[in-house]
């Protein structure tokens, strides 16, 4: 198979890249070697690569035909100990959600949007094929710069993407034999809703309605397919958006508590400790001494 051999994508014209992992290395090394985050969606397939990728404050190890779907907003870094082969596609809402069936698409395949229960896919060699063959279909048309519906086409293309990826990754994807597909739409819609929707709403009776449930239903159904009840899921997310700001610059606890619609600062406070087991100013001593080193 020809390696593809791809160059930076502007992402004010098309709101799209496909990038080789190498190009990246070359090119990008000091970002991506660095906790960082995007706000648009990012497809990573490595193929070859040993050392780890940090998201959200997890470590994972490298292994080779891993693939990792980020959302926007969520923090990454990689530290490779080999050199690195693969592919990074990057695109931005404006540009896949023309179409609002392409916004379900996202939320429905179970592949980003995954905040409570992140997990890099992992696949057989000789199921990388069919990818490969879409990938280069991509770089083609990306290339074919006059081409008319070039837009129209990429979408198209990054959309057969998705839909290959999520039956590749049916198995790895499936809920346990107890869980309809009925329960788990739900929960990917509350966990879409929950998303938006954190930092004005801290309540599952507040999702409840705009799911047109009952809130008790709604939790025991968030439970039974994620094994942690809805109420959990909201204050996870909280947690993660304030380790997020006190990564990049929001330190303040005033500022973030006011952001994120706390009371006051020490309603912020009480509610992070309660959680971490740790005060937010121990928190951000302990991420100074981990920059020192």
């Amino acid at each position: 198979m020809k390696t593809l051999r791809l160059e930076e994508v502007t992402p004010s014209k098309l709101h799209f890249e496909l990038n080789t992992m190498q190009w990246l290395e070359e090119h990008r090394s000091d970002q991506s070697n660095e906790m960082h985050k995007h706000d648009y969606y990012v497809i990573i397939w490595v193929k070859e690569g040993t050392g780890t990728h940090t998201v959200d404050f997890q470590q994972f190890e490298l292994h080779p035909q891993t693939f990792w779907f980020l959302s926007p907003g969520q923090a990454h870094a990689f530290h490779f100990q080999s050199p690195p082969s693969g592919y990074v596609i990057s695109f931005d809402s404006d540009f896949f959600f023309t179409y609002e069936n392409n916004r379900e698409l996202l939320i429905d395949t179970g592949l980003f949007h995954n905040t409570f229960q992140f997990k890099p896919f992992t696949l057989d060699n000789s199921l990388t094929f069919g990818l490969e063959n879409i990938l280069q279909n991509i770089q083609a048309e990306y290339q074919n710069r006059d081409g008319i519906y070039q837009e129209d086409m990429l979408r198209s293309l990054i959309k057969m993407f998705l839909i290959q990826c999520a039956r590749l990754f049916s198995s790895q994807l499936a809920p346990t034999h107890d869980e309809s597909s009925k329960s788990v739409c739900l929960v990917r819609r509350f966990q879409d809703l929950v998303e938006l929707r954190f930092s004005q709403k801290n309540k599952v009776a507040d999702y409840a309605d705009q799911l047109s449930v009952t809130p008790s239903h709604l939790n025991d159904t968030v439970k039974k397919v994620t094994g942690q009840p809805a109420s959990e899921h909201i204050k996870q997310r909280v947690i993660l958006e304030i380790k997020r700001k006190a990564n990049f610059g929001m330190v303040s606890a005033k500022e973030i508590a006011f952001d994120l619609g706390f009371e006051d600062e020490a309603h912020f406070s009480k509610y992070f400790k309660n959680y971490t087991g740790q005060t937010f100013s121990e928190y951000k001593k302990q991420l100074a001494s981990h920059s020192k080193r």
